[in-house]
């Protein structure tokens, strides 16, 4: 069965009142087209598709491999839990698609992170409920208003291989970077702060200790990109929401 062969449903701003709007179609390949134009209007900012076919028992795999032409959008994968079901939320994990032709990624099921109206809450990893998950889909609120149009090629759940494993000493890596920052951040050195979080950066994805191909390796990429373009202290913040994001996806493997 491919992709656009599943049964899936639009979910926009306009369940709370605002004016964004899509559709979803497939191409000959059997290829998901979801296209429409995103509002800031009327307090929206949001458009999703979700797939609500039957749950699945995904607790033989790691994580999920997504293959999506994004035009360059922030998008975010999503998933349900059966037993933690969360209205105007769910578990999520953020994608930066390349601006021209395919991003594939694998995402481990330890990346995603629960979310209810946009905002992290408390509960349980993602990976504690694998035996029966479902709800996938894809939401874009990225605060860039206009006509987008994104194809979803692939989104299947995969083990972790060789080559997106990440390295065992990433997370002592990343706590001595956030110890070393914080003192300087707090001492009024944000320009410091940031260039110790930026080099632990660089070093792990230049090092390939964060994998290849991976959501991890994209996310230090996407942040390293952002942060160059901002004033020190969000350029500090910017980075260090990265290092944290990555050490959450750690906590259970």
């Amino acid at each position: 069965m491919t992709i656009g062969q599943l049964n899936w449903n639009t979910v926009n701003d306009t369940v709370m009142g605002g004016r964004s709007s899509a559709t979803v179609t497939t191409n000959e390949l059997g290829e998901l087209i979801w296209s429409g134009s995103l509002s800031l209007e009327n307090n929206g900012g949001f458009v999703s598709i979700r797939n609500s076919d039957n749950w699945h028992d995904w607790s033989a795999y790691d994580g999920v491999e997504v293959v999506i032409a994004g035009q360059g959008r922030a998008i975010q994968v999503t998933l349900q839990r059966a037993d933690r079901i969360i209205r105007a939320g769910g578990y999520r994990a953020l994608v930066h698609t390349k601006s021209a032709g395919d991003t594939r990624v694998f995402i481990p099921f330890s990346a995603f992170v629960l979310k209810r109206f946009g905002r992290q809450i408390d509960g349980p990893h993602l990976n504690t409920g694998l035996k029966r998950v479902g709800e996938l889909g894809l939401l874009i609120a990225d605060k860039r208003p206009g006509s987008f149009s994104v194809t979803l090629k692939q989104m299947k759940p995969v083990r972790r291989t060789q080559r997106t494993e990440v390295a065992v000493d990433v997370g002592p890596l990343l706590v001595s970077a956030i110890e070393r920052g914080v003192p300087v951040f707090n001492g009024g050195d944000a320009k410091g702060c940031a260039e110790i979080y930026r080099k632990t950066l660089k070093r792990l994805v230049s090092a390939l200790k964060l994998g290849r191909g991976t959501w991890a390796e994209q996310l230090a990429e996407a942040a390293l990109a952002q942060s160059l373009a901002e004033p020190p202290e969000a350029a500090a913040w910017t980075l260090r929401r990265a290092l944290d994001s990555l050490l959450y996806s750690l906590e259970v493997r």
